[in-house]
């Protein structure tokens, strides 16, 4: 699990939308999940799901990481802004 913390101001605009903020903290309780998993569990939409993923990524949020025809999705445990989030 990893410890949410709200240090990070670059996070908080991105966590103003309810549903990517299910999706971080579901991420952050369960790991790296895939889109269908998530989808599944928070019972979003896939469209939804995946335009919320790809923002975040693009926004140094989460990571992506391809295996076969699935991409698994995690928290980047680093400060998109260098900062001292996540103890780095």
């Amino acid at each position: 699990m990893v410890k949410l913390s709200p240090c990070c101001p670059f996070a908080i605009p991105q966590m103003a939308d309810p549903s990517k903020r299910k999706i971080y903290e579901f991420l952050a309780t369960e790991g790296e999940k895939t889109v269908g998993e998530i989808t599944k569990k928070l019972k979003l939409k896939q469209p939804t799901v995946s335009y919320h993923l790809k923002m975040m990524e693009g926004e140094g949020l989460l990571k992506a990481k391809k295996k076969g025809r699935e991409v698994f999705y995690q928290i980047k445990l680093t400060c998109p802004e260098g900062g001292a989030c996540f103890g780095g």
